[in-house]
């Protein structure tokens, strides 16, 4: 497995201090190149080289400054940096007459000599030429001596392996930047992005501490003024050393807290000023709905009042100014804009009321499915139109609501009045038969047919009370974690030998593993009774029958597909009414009430359940709360009574 580096505090740490290193090299070796590039550490001699010629320049400025206007400074200078530098100051062209002053003897061992010449308004040609010497051997103390140190050190590097091996240090750098960046928020064994301490500072904060602190290191080292050769190399480097690293530091630091920032999302929330403008953005919100309110609590008629009482009282102000002041032609201008909003506003108003009242004419003509669009009405009017809506629509559901029930009134009783006279005439005519026979050689047969019609009775009773217990929520629920499963599988198999027998086959469709639902394994049982017992009666013979399981955002969904036998020529909401069964002529055993039950257990369990008819199509869909099982949990494993298993304890 891939070790994610991300993560590694020990890969990080190496990280930084490889980017010290490579960073420093690459800076170092950039100050070496430009260097070279300008011409210093490049001539063949130091004398020649434009380390050696600068100096000389400065310090014939120094010497002339000494010889024309004498002061302690410049003779400091030329003791304390320049001992090894002798110098004749001419006014004009090097003439012995000419000679306006020296500094120090000429040696015998030149070293170096340089001519310059200096524009100065003090000398009386217009111009000073100082002759610079250079004696040999230079002294330790010396600038000269200094730059000459450097010199051999530029000389020891070749201008394009520098130059490679610095843009080679600027890309490890820039590898290793681009690392600690990815790197920035990861934590070892974690996965995503986790803020520091830092990361948790407002970014505007940090900010305003960060950038001046970045630029005062940077500043910092012009200080410490320029080197020379009383101060060693290394102390003098040392603190510009460290201003660097501490600027680097609070640069790195500030892109780590950048990255995280970025990677996290939404890095402006955490800001001072996201949270006053968030802040002042509230306040006037509240504002704002509060002046809302107050004018929304005042009566309609006020609210006119005020509204043309405020225009006539700016009107009135700016009629005024008409004649107080010079520019008339503007005010007058503001009062006709004034005018023609009163009344466009009048004219609007007056237009929604007739909408209003149009409404109310319809309603009140017995329109009940007339509707007024409120998107562009004004408060209170908006109110009143969708009152007037709401009407309408209320009064709509209510007559399809009496209809509806009136028409299944009817029909229950005409239902139940057929399918209860039946086998009651079938058991009072067997019955008579019965009387009539002396010792009938049927008499078995008349029995037989005598329970069987008793039966039906019975179970016609027994749905009609489940029936209205289910209604109206008297049955008691016990919802447990349930394999749904095991209770198809189980159902399935109770009915092979009747599905078998209608030349069905059931072709089941389950989850890979098991999907455990909330619910009631007793009244789930139910349901799926009534469901196969309604296959088992109305199904095509020789068809299939599909029994689907599956998991959707969160639901079980389970679907159970059949064609029927006989001509579907009823809407699915109707066949979930009491009473209701898709054979007309109801010529097969059934109350009717089986779709209708198990709608009323299933809306007990906290599920759904609904009908589809599509054609000869016939599809029922239950819909149950999923549970989400837990290692430690088990879900319960519901032992059912298989129909053979009934008929032998029977």
């Amino acid at each position: 497995m891939k070790r994610d580096l991300r993560g590694s505090l020990a890969a990080k740490c190496v990280a930084i201090f490889l980017l010290i290193l490579t960073t420093a090299g690459a800076v170092g070796g950039c100050a070496i190149v430009l260097m070279q590039s300008y011409g210093y550490g490049t001539a063949g001699s130091f004398q020649e080289d434009q380390l050696c010629l600068d100096e000389m320049v400065q310090a014939e400025r120094v010497a002339l400054d000494k010889t024309v206007e004498p002061d302690y400074y410049s003779g400091y200078e030329l003791n304390n940096f320049y001992p090894d530098f002798s110098a004749l100051i001419y006014d004009g062209e090097p003439d012995s007459e000419n000679l306006a002053g020296s500094w120090s003897e000429v040696p015998e061992n030149i070293l170096c000599e340089h001519t310059n010449q200096f524009r100065d308004g003090r000398a009386e040609s217009g111009y000073y030429t100082v002759i610079g010497y250079l004696s040999s051997p230079m002294q330790s103390r010396s600038n000269f001596y200094r730059n000459f140190s450097v010199y051999h050190f530029m000389r020891s590097f070749d201008y394009a392996g520098t130059a490679a091996m610095t843009a080679f240090l600027a890309l490890i750098s820039l590898g290793l930047l681009v690392f600690l960046l990815c790197a920035a928020g990861h934590r070892a064994g974690r996965t995503g992005v986790f803020p520091n301490f830092m990361d948790k500072i407002p970014l505007d904060l940090y900010l305003f501490c960060a950038v001046p602190l970045f630029v005062f290191c940077l500043l910092m080292p012009d200080q410490f003024g320029r080197w020379n050769a009383h101060i060693p190399l290394l102390f003098y480097l040392a603190p510009w050393v460290l201003c660097l690293l501490c600027a680097a530091a609070v640069a790195l630091a500030t892109l780590l807290t950048v990255s995280t920032r970025l990677k996290l999302g939404k890095w402006w929330r955490n800001t001072i000023c996201y949270g006053v403008l968030r802040w002042c953005r509230k306040m006037w919100r509240r504002f704002w709905w509060t002046v809302l309110e107050f004018v929304r609590i005042l009566p309609m008629t006020w609210r006119v009042v005020l509204a043309v009482g405020g225009i006539l009282v700016v009107q009135t102000f700016l009629t005024l100014l008409i004649f107080e002041t010079y520019d008339q032609a503007v005010f007058f201008l503001f009062t006709l804009v004034l005018d023609a909003a009163l009344v466009v506003g009048s004219a609007w108003l007056t237009r929604q009321l007739q909408l209003v009242q149009d409404m109310g004419k319809a309603l009140a003509a017995g329109d009940l499915d007339a509707k007024l669009d409120t998107g562009k009405l004004f408060w209170d009017i908006k109110s009143h139109a969708e009152c007037l809506n709401a009407i309408g629509v209320g009064m709509n559901e209510a007559v399809e609501r009496r209809m509806r029930s009136e028409r299944l009134k009817t029909e229950l009783i005409t239902n139940v009045s057929h399918d209860i006279k039946t086998p009651l005439t079938s058991i009072v005519n067997y019955v008579d038969l019965l009387k009539k026979e002396e010792l009938p050689p049927a008499a078995a047969e008349y029995v037989t047919v005598l329970n069987r019609q008793s039966h039906r009775l019975k179970k016609l009773t027994e749905d009609l009370v489940e029936a209205s217990k289910a209604s109206t929520g008297n049955v008691a629920v016990h919802l447990e974690p349930i394999v749904v499963n095991e209770i198809i599988h189980q159902a399935v198999g109770d009915y092979d030998e009747r599905l078998a027998a209608g030349k069905l086959e059931v072709v089941v469709s389950t989850y890979e593993g098991n999907l455990i639902a909330m619910t009631d394994g007793r009244l789930l049982w139910r349901v799926l009774d009534n469901l196969l017992s309604n296959v088992c009666k109305y199904a095509m013979a020789g068809t299939r029958v599909y029994v689907d399981l599956g998991a959707r955002d969160g639901w079980i969904l389970l679907t159970m597909k059949n064609i029927s036998r006989d001509p579907l020529n009823i809407n699915a909401d109707e066949l979930m009414e009491r009473f209701v069964r898709g054979d007309a002529s109801r010529h097969t055993e059934g109350s009717g009430l089986g779709l209708n039950i198990a709608r009323s257990l299933m809306d007990l369990m906290g599920g759904a359940f609904s009908l589809s008819v599509d054609g000869d199509l016939f599809k029922a869909e239950l819909t149950l709360k999923m549970v989400e099982q837990k290692p430690w949990e088990k879900p319960v494993e519901l032992r059912l009574v298989t129909g053979a298993e009934r008929t032998k304890n029977a």
